[in-house]
């Protein structure tokens, strides 16, 4: 009744993961899943029903009943995600709507694609491999941050360009060292890519029947880059991306995949993934987001 990749969940439910069950004569009919955050924003990952059990309302309530737990818990937001091409995107929109859930909403772009085809498809483009091999200005070096490092990091964190970005020492914990990198400009940070294993939200894509081949694949997900503007125009932040894929394919294999997503606050980013990342992807997926009513709207069971 949910993911692959999120099945195991369900034998052992971890604290910050809500489900809510449907049972029709004794038997399972339905399932809603859904994960909550530290920063108590709830997403509703999965929802489901079973095909002798449908168009009877079971749906709608399942999804109000897991509206209703996760607001007991304290949610602040609610939220679900979902891929456009997804072939029962229709009906999840249809139950939302009758759920009282916000009109969906383009969030941003996925893009998934094997390291080993990203690495040579990226070392080939000439704008990157002039850059890379003149590394007397540009490094790519491990996360290892001086005081002054810090400091680099809080002044470009604290530009209107890298709004909701958070910088590698609040995602330090969650980050990947081996396929992260800061960037340098002869010596001084100037930018980084951040990257680990994938989390919740992005596993069940690659779990895909669309994706061939992936569900036992190592995924790695890129959660964020950075570069000071000034040097937008130099290539070296493909150039670092490049990196990081390269260091993926010796730590995790060729065939190990790399998943990006970028928002539509960051238009720049959204035309650079689908000029240069899209083309040489195994999947390119624009993901739409509705919102569950607040809180205080939210309904009680």
């Amino acid at each position: 009744m949910t993911f692959p990749h999120l099945r195991p969940l369900v034998h052992k439910l971890p604290s910050n993961w809500v489900a809510v069950g449907a049972v029709v004569g004794g038997l399972p009919a339905g399932l809603a899943l859904g994960l909550m955050a530290d920063d108590r924003q709830a997403e509703l990952m999965s929802v489901f029903v079973t095909a002798r059990s449908r168009r009877r309302g079971i749906g709608k309530r399942l999804v109000k009943t897991w509206m209703a737990k996760v607001g007991t818990k304290g949610a602040r937001s609610i939220s679900v995600r979902f891929a456009e091409r997804g072939e029962r995107r229709p009906a999840l929109e249809a139950l939302l709507s009758a759920a009282g859930w916000s009109e969906p909403v383009e969030d941003g772009l996925v893009v998934l694609g094997r390291s080993g085809a990203m690495v040579e498809a990226v070392g080939g483009w000439a704008p990157v491999s002039e850059r890379l091999s003149k590394q007397s200005l540009y490094t790519f070096d491990p996360l290892c941050l001086t005081e002054a490092d810090m400091e680099r990091v809080d002044s470009l964190l604290a530009l209107s360009d890298a709004a909701q970005m958070h910088g590698p020492l609040r995602l330090w914990p969650q980050l990947e060292q081996g396929v992260s990198c800061i960037v340098r400009r002869e010596g001084a940070l100037i930018g980084w890519v951040l990257a680990g294993p994938s989390r919740e939200r992005w596993s069940a894509l690659s779990a895909s029947r669309t994706t061939q081949n992936t569900q036992d694949a190592p995924l790695i997900e890129y959660y964020e880059a950075y570069l000071d503007p000034r040097y937008w125009h130099t290539a070296i932040a493909v150039g670092a991306y490049h990196h990081c894929y390269s260091r993926q394919v010796e730590l995790f294999g060729p065939q190990s995949l790399a998943l990006y997503f970028t928002d539509p606050s960051r238009p720049r980013m959204v035309r650079l993934t689908r000029r240069r990342f899209a083309p040489i992807a195994e999947r390119v997926e624009t993901i739409w987001r509705s919102d569950g009513p607040s809180s205080e709207n939210a309904p009680r069971t």
